[in-house]
């Protein structure tokens, strides 16, 4: 555990200091389906032609929603774990189910549906149930295109499989043993399923700018060291190695080739979220259409976000004829739940929110997300120069803010890329600003910064802004992808990186310990969905590969756990806490249940085990602990004892 003296101050700011729904757009609930499950999560969300809402609930079930008469209609049940929706007409839609690309129909006319035509199943399934089927998009030439998830290492393959098997995808925390698992597909007019792109690992968010371009969201985890945006064109590869096992003429196992290899072969993406700041797991892409009542934002782009109650906006700008931008908080907490997984605009303009946790961090419901009017005090715009930056703001700033180097912390930094899970920054440094020139009208600032160095993401959050009439700028964290310069752009330096090596201490390096009479059953850190805390070997005592070391924000740590029964069980927590107290909250199934104290226990090499009843089903679980404040102890392992009864 790092002393907070030394942390960067960008970092000590909490997460929900970065942003704020501007007050011109009002969040409000939707009714929600009458599931006969009680299903209240949405997986799937679009319009119909005659202005009827229809989502997918992970049940399998539609329904179609009327806005005037607030009335539900069951559509179509009996789907597999369906990801997304394309309303085709008012009695057709075209739904991605989890072993095929499904036209369903209403054909006499009654409200429900009676045919399922397969448009596609060709496509490989080894039964692992990580491998997800995600959210279908149709171009204006009438092509459709769709993503596959990798498996997880977490579950097995089973006996059976659908498609080639090949043992060359089968290594990696995540893989590809099936085709075409981690690839945009698409499904051509004339029927044909074709990889399209590769080198995905949750591809769980396609869509489409207003020129055309096809994006795809990814998920932090291994290779990809933090979340990403990709503008995915035919053919390339985007830096997961399992789906290689499919591109013709590559050889070898993608996983054991070299990461220096495979960095040459990829793209890079459009725009890197920072980890645990940004996005954490972002979801579905949406173009800001010209018709969307939205404000002043037409042609930028939404990505949801499941770990935060986020909606993040999207600028991009071609340089050297690739696309690249920056990021911004843009629709940001209470009341907007968390797992804002599918989007789509309403005929009046307005957002409707489609919200899911799938075990999960996440929420459920349906949100519509509305405009008054009134013109927000926003970034509009951040574009490179061949010096700095240009913002365009909505309204004129503050002129003694806005000329006061101050108010403009830059920094720049960069993820590794490498087969492990996810990535520290790596180079952080702050960048001066050299010189600052406001318009005549007030609305447009431009940087002159003393270096800008490609490559790298440069991040920044505005001290203090309001506009010229005194209104606060509510979302002041950016962050744009600098990859290509305007000019002379320095060769990519690839920012590879082999197995990790632990930081070196002057305290030296830790030893681990034999696992000494276990209760339970034991899930090490490895065994962990990591968001921010760092793996760590420094100090004695700990029991697996490694532990991990939580450091400021809002960091979590999640395991899936399973139980062979129902009832009370109980965790242990093993954990080392060289201060006083740093509680964190325990997420129980989506749900918080506690705020467990984890007391000082002396020193960091000092391990003690905190012990807490938690409810738990039949079958896969989910147990998560997120940090409350700045920061939390070093956590070893957790054992699970299931119910007794």
């Amino acid at each position: 555990m790092k002393p907070l003296d030394y942390i960067a101050p960008l970092l000590s700011i909490p997460f929900s200091l970065l942003a704020a729904t501007p007050p011109q757009y009002s969040i409000t609930p939707i009714p929600l389906p009458p599931s006969k499950f009680d299903m209240k999560q949405i997986d799937g969300l679009d319009f119909l032609p005659d202005g009827r809402l229809v989502v997918c609930l992970p049940s399998g079930e539609i329904f179609l929603y009327q806005p005037k008469s607030k009335q539900w209609q069951l559509f179509a049940e009996g789907l597999h774990n369906p990801l997304g929706v394309i309303a085709v007409s008012n009695s057709s839609l075209i739904v991605s189910q989890r072993p095929e690309l499904t036209k369903v129909s209403d054909l006499d006319g009654d409200g429900k549906a009676d045919d399922y035509e397969v448009l596609t199943d060709d496509f490989g399934m080894s039964g692992n149930y990580h491998e997800f089927h995600f959210t279908p998009v149709q171009n204006q030439q009438g092509e459709i295109f769709f993503s596959l998830g990798t498996g997880s290492s977490g579950d097995g393959v089973r006996a059976i499989v659908r498609g080639k098997f090949d043992s060359r995808g089968r290594s990696g925390r995540m893989h590809s043993s099936t085709p075409y698992r981690g690839c945009v597909m698409k499904l051509t007019k004339d029927g044909r399923t074709i990889p399209w792109s590769y080198g995905h690992r949750t591809p769980n968010g396609l869509g489409f700018d207003l020129e055309g371009n096809l994006f795809v969201t990814d998920n932090q985890g291994d290779w990809v060291g933090s979340s990403k945006l990709f503008h995915v064109q035919e053919g390339r590869f985007y830096g997961h190695a399992a789906s290689l096992t499919w591109k013709p003429g590559f050889e070898g196992i993608p996983v054991n080739t070299s990461p220096e290899v495979l960095a040459k072969m990829r793209s890079r993406a459009a725009v890197v979220f920072p980890h645990g700041t940004m996005a954490n797991s972002p979801t579905q892409v949406l173009a800001i259409t010209p018709e969307a009542n939205f404000g002043p934002f037409s042609g930028q782009l939404l990505v949801g976000e499941m770990n935060r109650s986020r909606i993040v906006r999207v600028m991009l700008e071609k340089v050297d004829g690739e696309l690249q931008g920056a990021c911004v908080p843009f629709i940001d907490g209470d009341p907007l739940p968390r797992g804002s997984n599918r989007m789509a605009w309403a005929p009046d303009g307005s957002l409707f929110v489609g919200h899911t946790r799938h075990s999960w961090a996440g929420g459920e419901g349906i949100s519509r997300v509305s405009w008054d009017g009134k013109i927000p005090f926003e970034v509009a715009s951040m574009n490179l120069t061949k010096t700095g930056f240009r913002f365009t703001f909505t309204q004129p700033v503050d002129r003694s803010i806005a000329s006061d180097p101050k108010t403009w912390p830059f920094q720049r930094y960069y993820y590794q890329y490498h087969k492990t899970y996810g990535s520290p920054q790596m180079d952080v440094t702050p960048v001066g600003v050299e010189s600052i020139h406001i318009s005549d009208d007030g609305k447009v600032v431009e940087l002159e910064l003393a270096e800008l160095k490609a490559w790298h993401i440069h991040e920044l959050t505005l001290q203090g802004m309001v506009s010229a009439e005194g209104q606060p700028l509510a979302n002041a964290y950016l962050a744009y992808t600098l990859n290509r310069l305007l000019e002379n752009t320095p060769p990519d330096p690839l920012h590879f990186a082999g197995e990790p090596t632990p930081k070196k201490s002057t305290r030296g390096s830790g030893k681990p310990i034999k696992m000494i009479d276990p209760i339970g059953h034991v899930y090490h850190i490895e065994d962990a969905q990591r968001n921010g805390p760092a793996l760590s070997t420094q100090y004695d005592g700990y029991t697996g590969l490694n532990y991990a070391d939580f450091g400021v924000g809002q960091q979590s740590l999640e395991w899936k756990v399973s139980s062979g029964k129902a009832g009370e069980g109980q965790m242990i927590v093993r954990y080392a806490l060289g201060s006083s107290a740093r509680p964190l909250r325990l997420i129980v199934n989506g749900k918080e249940t506690a705020t467990l104290p984890f007391p000082g226990t002396g020193s960091w090499s000092h391990w003690n085990n905190l012990t807490h009843p938690v409810m738990l089903k039949k079958g896969n679980n989910t147990i998560r602990l997120e940090a409350t404040n700045l920061s939390g102890g070093n956590l070893d392992h957790l054992q699970i004892v299931e119910p007794s009864s």
